[in-house]
């Protein structure tokens, strides 16, 4: 009885589901933090644009590819990546936009 309240809730939010065909899977950065070992990526944008733990994702700007990110924890509108690489001399920027890799294999 659970599971299938749980699958009629899903039907019945629309637009709220998680994993919708309709996620564009493109997300803005809205910040990135800096810290000791590691920079974080925070996007604007989660599970409502098909973002997953563990998904692999380029960073561009201005259609050009300037490195990849691994998302680390998503919620609903929210996102947190870290950094896996970056081209010489790349910075990740408010407003680069992050989407994930045709081919997620690192």
């Amino acid at each position: 009885m659970f599971a299938f309240l749980v699958a009629a809730s899903a039907v019945t939010m629309g637009t709220r589901a998680l994993g919708l065909a309709e996620a564009d899977g493109k997300a803005p950065v809205v910040s990135v933090i800096t810290g000791q070992t590691t920079d974080l990526v925070v996007l604007e944008g989660g599970h409502d644009r098909g973002f997953r733990p563990g998904s692999v994702c380029t960073v561009t700007r201005n259609g050009l590819p300037l490195g990849s990110v691994v998302i680390a924890e998503a919620t609903r509108s929210r996102a947190v990546a870290l950094i896996l690489s970056l081209d010489a001399g790349a910075r990740i920027l408010s407003g680069d936009l992050v989407s994930p890799r045709a081919n997620p294999r690192i």
